[in-house]
């Protein structure tokens, strides 16, 4: 059970943790998240030569019912979104001078590797159900 000393520590902790105060620091902070593009739902017309339709219909079978169709989008959409993440990796790592590397630049690295790994979690998920069911 929590002392008393504990919980007065964890309702200080709580106050600090609830985000930006400003209306300038809750702009900035609502920002964070498209500072790459991996968060939008909707991919870039200029980020990737592959259409998500046409790679469904390769993975599926010609006699492929609907719930099939739609899993074999959703291996193609999860796909897509893991080659966006290891192109944005390409794209940060070709600028990146190897003796002028920051922190910043290895955390924005280090952020990547999230999406990255979210994406692949995805596409195996997906692809499992699609060859599975």
């Amino acid at each position: 059970m929590a002392t008393e000393r504990q919980i007065a520590a964890n309702r200080a902790n709580a106050r600090r943790s609830t985000g930006p105060k400003s209306n300038r620091g809750r702009c900035v902070s609502s920002r964070n998240a498209l500072q790459h593009g991996l968060s939008s739902t909707t991919p870039p017309q200029q980020s990737l030569p592959l259409d998500i339709d046409d790679l469904a219909k390769a993975l599926s079978r010609s006699e492929a019912d609907e719930s099939e169709a739609v899993m074999a989008t959703q291996v193609a959409r999860a796909h897509v979104e893991l080659l966006r993440a290891r192109a944005v990796r390409a794209r940060l790592l070709a600028v990146f001078d190897r003796h002028r590397c920051t922190a910043d630049d290895l955390r924005q690295l280090l952020a990547l590797d999230r999406y990255e790994r979210i994406a692949r979690g995805k596409r195996r998920r997906a692809v499992k159900r699609l060859f599975t069911e």
